[in-house]
């Protein structure tokens, strides 16, 4: 098997390309792909950029350039459920585009109003959040949502968020990797750690949380790679 992971910045996949073996470097599109080992797993690495169009065009390439049999999305994410704390794991169980709706995704190729993440990657994700005996933080295993906006608004996270009462966090790549992954038939999971609470203080929380919860993301997804 041949994993590709998938972090929108630097800083989301710096702690894993510290502990693989990189074997090949090749540049695409002025992004850098590095293949090679991690945790026994072969895998292609790779920041996308921001934004859903950047995180589609990633995973495509990882589809058609690289041919990986699985996608993983990995980095911090905003919590927005009362249950979800800065540096919890959140294992996407489905995902949506919230700035689209479900009714229009549902009229439109490729006709999906959610997309279901891998279950077999998600529960070697839940056996690795397991596996931290002393853990600061806790996980959950549940629906995810994806828009092209940095939440950073109280009245804009209740105006966009409310039809979503069962979403723990919200991201800007996911449901795109995800529905790329589907119409090509490409298992996909999406694993996060929350950095703020997608509010009016969510800049500054941000700014200060945001190393910690893309290294409890890596960890998580290193422990995972292990248990594929």
């Amino acid at each position: 098997m041949l994993y590709g992971i998938v972090g929108a910045m630097p800083i989301e996949i710096k702690t894993v390309l510290e502990n693989m073996e990189v074997l090949e470097e090749k540049k695409l599109y002025d992004k850098t792909f590095y293949r090679g080992r991690c945790q026994g797993k072969e895998i292609v690495l790779v920041t996308c950029g921001v934004g859903k169009v950047n995180a589609a065009h990633t995973a495509l390439l990882l589809i058609e350039e690289f041919h990986v049999d699985a996608i993983i999305n990995i980095g911090v994410a905003g919590g927005i459920h009362r249950d979800i704390h800065v540096r919890d794991v959140v294992i996407g169980t489905t995902t949506t585009a919230y700035d689209v709706g479900e009714s229009i995704m549902s009229r439109y190729y490729p006709f999906v109003a959610n997309y279901t993440y891998d279950q077999r990657i998600i529960d070697a994700a839940v056996a690795a959040c397991e596996s931290f005996s002393d853990r600061s933080w806790h996980y959950v295993a549940g629906r995810t949502v994806t828009g092209d906006m940095f939440m950073n608004d109280k009245m804009l996270k209740e105006k966009f968020l409310a039809p979503y009462p069962d979403a723990y966090c919200i991201d800007m790549e996911a449901q795109a990797m995800a529905q790329v992954c589907y119409i090509h038939k490409v298992p996909i999971a999406n694993i996060r750690s929350i950095s703020d609470n997608a509010d009016d203080e969510a800049d500054a929380t941000y700014e200060e949380n945001e190393a910690a919860a893309a290294l409890v993301a890596s960890q998580v997804l290193m422990e995972t790679l292990k248990r594929l």
